[in-house]
C-alpha cells in the first residue's frame, strides 16, 4: 500500500511494510487480486489515460494496472527502499523528497491520481495542501481515488496507531470535508473491505454443492474461512446495531465501518 511520509527524520519505512508483503510471486498475485477488488469499479474505461499513484510503495498497484492494460503508469514515493524494489520490476518510478513540491510542477498533467492510505501519512497542517497540489495535477474532469483509515471501525485505534507515521484517521464527513476544500466535486465515499467471502458457484447450482461438499469435508483452510466469513458477518451486525443505537435509523444505515474508507472525487472540467 501507498506510503507518503513528510516527516524530517531520515527513516526507512521498508522495515515497516515488510511486516505485511514479500516479492514471492504468490503474494505479487494476491495483492493485485486485491488491488482489482478494491479499484475495478473506479476506473476510467480509457487505457489511455496518464495515471500517478502517489506513495507507490513495492509497485503492487502498478503491477495491476499494468495487468489491467493501462498504457502510461507512473509512480513516486519518499521512501528509498521501496523505490528500490519499484525499479527492480522495471516500474517507473521516481523518488521525490516532498510530494506536495512534485504535484506542484505537474500542473494538468494526470488524468487519474491514486493514493491508496497516504493522506494519513500527513501532518493536519500540511494535509489541505497536498490534496490540492493533487487536484492542480489533475486534469479537467481528472479523478482522484484514495483510502484512509476509517475512525467508525472498530478496529479504529489499531489502523490508526499501527503505524508510527500515521496522524490521524478520518471519518466519511472529514474526508468528503477535506475533499471538497481542496476544490473536488462529485465526491463519493465507499467502505472498502480487506476481507471477502469464498468464492463458490451460484447457490444451489449442481456445481455449487460439488464444491462445497469437496472443499468442506478435505479442506481445512476453506472450513476456517467459512467459519471466519461467518464471524465476520456477526460482528459487522452487531457493530451496525451499535450505530442504531447511538445515531438513530437514518444516520447508522449510511455510515462505512470498514477498516478503510475510499474515496473518490473530480477536478471540475
Amino acid at each position: 500500500m501507498a506510503i507518503v511520509k513528510e516527516i524530517n527524520q531520515e527513516i526507512d519505512y521498508t522495515r515497516h511494510y515488510k511486516k505485511w508483503h514479500s516479492h514471492t510471486p504468490e503474494h505479487i498475485q494476491q495483492m493485485k487480486n486485491f488491488y482489482r477488488d478494491m479499484l475495478y469499479e473506479f476506473l476510467p474505461l480509457d487505457k489511455e489515460i496518464r495515471i500517478l499513484d502517489i506513495g507507490c510503495g513495492m509497485g503492487f498497484t502498478m503491477m495491476f494496472l499494468q495487468d489491467m492494460e493501462y498504457a502510461v503508469i507512473e509512480g513516486i514515493d519518499i521512501d528509498d527502499g521501496q523505490i528500490q524494489l519499484c525499479l527492480s520490476k522495471n516500474l517507473k518510478v521516481t523518488h521525490v523528497k516532498d510530494s506536495t513540491e512534485f504535484l506542484l510542477t505537474m500542473s494538468g498533467t494526470y488524468d487519474l491520481i491514486i493514493a491508496l492510505d497516504v493522506i494519513e501519512h500527513m501532518i493536519f497542517e500540511k494535509q489541505l495542501d497536498f490534496v490540492r497540489a493533487i487536484q492542480f495535477a489533475l486534469k479537467p474532469g481528472g479523478k482522484l481515488i484514495c483510502t484512509v483509515p476509517n475512525a467508525n471501525s472498530v478496529l479504529a485505534s489499531r489502523w490508526r496507531y499501527i503505524d508510527w507515521t500515521h496522524h490521524m484517521s478520518f471519518t466519511e464527513h472529514s474526508l468528503d470535508f477535506l475533499l471538497f476544500n481542496a476544490g473536488f466535486g462529485k465526491i463519493e465515499i465507499h467502505e472498502t473491505e480487506f476481507f471477502h467471502p469464498p468464492k463458490l458457484p451460484p447457490l444451489f447450482s449442481r456445481a455449487f454443492l460439488k464444491t462445497w461438499l469437496r472443499e468442506f469435508w478435505v479442506n481445512e483452510d476453506f472450513r476456517k474461512l467459512l467459519l471466519h466469513w461467518q464471524i465476520f458477518k456477526a460482528v459487522r451486525f452487531w457493530c451496525r446495531l451499535q450505530m442504531i443505537a447511538e445515531l438513530g435509523w437514518d444516520q447508522a444505515a449510511v455510515v462505512p465501518i470498514s477498516p478503510n474508507m475510499l474515496a473518490t472525487g473530480v477536478k471540475p472540467g
